[in-house]
């Protein structure tokens, strides 16, 4: 399994090549072929590797801290408890799911 870094990275570099895809196709065709769909499409794959990457670094962060392996955030002056001891929910009979979801991200 790729780190998340490493899969952003590899989308971006689509995102790139799109780019260029779309900028040589664009220096050879003519004003009647359009080629904004191939520009569109990179802007919505960057969107989605952001998207991708943000979502799995938070996911991993929040397994180490489940663990024990990575501190809870600091509380704010504003506040008795952090934001994850304040939003912790009761997993009940999903132990087992748990169990699965740290041993895919180890």
């Amino acid at each position: 399994m790729q780190s998340p870094l490493d899969q952003l990275r590899i989308s971006i570099q689509r995102v790139r090549d799109l780019i260029s895809l779309h900028n040589s196709i664009k220096a050879q065709a003519t004003a009647a072929l359009d080629v904004s769909d191939i520009l569109r499409s990179a802007l919505v794959l960057g969107v989605s590797a952001l998207d991708y990457y943000v979502h799995d670094v938070v996911t991993l962060g929040i397994l180490e801290i489940h663990r024990g392996t990575r501190p809870e955030p600091a509380v704010t002056a504003n506040a008795t408890q952090s934001a994850f001891s304040r939003f912790k929910v009761s997993l009940g009979s999903a132990r087992e799911d748990r169990t699965i979801a740290i041993d895919i991200y180890s």
